[in-house]
């Protein structure tokens, strides 16, 4: 009896060995496989942030951190950006998404996660202006000078490009979105700026459009509307997308609680310049 104790122990052993050794080689094989599978980018040239899937999303994201050694956050921040009522087969608006969740870590004071969901847009703004205007955005026409010295050729503004976004309401006040683009009248030496207001309540942009034409903007005294299309401007150019406002925010140089705010308050730009 002692004997077959002894024995079928050893055999419990040798399964367990065995069974630890398996295990160790499907866990080495997963991470083997998860270093061959490196995104390209045809994998990810097609997903639409504003309309994706959460898999997709979070390909498009890690496909911008592989590749931009500048770029660098954790696997799960991405998961923060879910929605109430979160199904993987949804397809959903990320760019709103992410813009709700930095609000929502303003609000609540939580500005080591604002900082990480900062580089979660960083992310997809790159991703967008690299990957998605790359595919997207025709060639223009080439005219044939006899001599291009004589010309100065400049592409008119994209209006559709988002110069900048931010999310300013929520508890009892009603959520919007903000949105800077340029206006069809601008051009590469006088930059006018389109701002729009969807609200996150009922899913639609309110009916008025602000029209600012950043030259004639009175920087000393500038409505936080106004400050937000100037610094959403300089951003684009800088292609640091949706950080000078937002750096505002988060370090109460200025506070907005709802749209009436953003008429209502004011910044001196020249700050900003300095």
């Amino acid at each position: 009896m002692v004997l077959f104790h002894i024995v079928e122990g050893d055999a419990m052993v040798i399964k367990e060995i065995q069974f630890k050794t398996h295990l160790n080689y499907q866990i080495q094989a997963s991470s083997n496989e998860k270093d061959e599978a490196t995104l390209t980018v045809s994998d990810v040239e097609n997903i639409n942030l504003r309309k994706c899937r959460f898999d997709d999303f979070k390909d498009a994201l890690i496909y911008i951190r592989d590749n931009n050694p500048e770029i660098s956050f954790s696997d799960a921040v991405i998961d923060t950006v879910k929605p109430a009522g979160f199904s993987e087969d949804k397809i959903y608006n990320f760019i709103e998404l992410i813009e709700f969740a930095r609000h929502t870590a303003i609000n609540i004071g939580n500005m080591a996660l604002f900082i990480e969901l900062q580089k979660l847009a960083r992310a997809a703004d790159t991703f967008t202006l690299e990957v998605r205007h790359k595919i997207t955005r025709k060639p223009t026409n080439i005219i044939p000078f006899e001599d291009y010295n004589n010309y100065e050729i400049k592409e008119p503004p994209v209006i559709t490009d988002e110069l900048g976004s931010c999310v300013i309401g929520g508890g009892n006040d009603e959520p919007v979105k903000i949105t800077a683009t340029f206006h069809e009248s601008a051009t590469p030496v006088t930059p006018i700026i389109s701002v729009r207001v969807f609200s996150l309540a009922t899913n639609s942009y309110l009916p008025n459009v602000d029209i600012i034409n950043l030259d004639t903007i009175f920087k000393p005294n500038a409505t936080l509307m106004e400050t937000f299309a100037y610094l959403s401007y300089q951003d684009y150019q800088k292609h640091t997308f949706n950080h000078s406002f937002d750096q505002l925010l988060a370090n109460d140089v200025v506070s907005v609680n709802n749209l009436e705010d953003m008429y209502s308050k004011h910044y001196d730009l020249n700050l900003a310049d300095n």
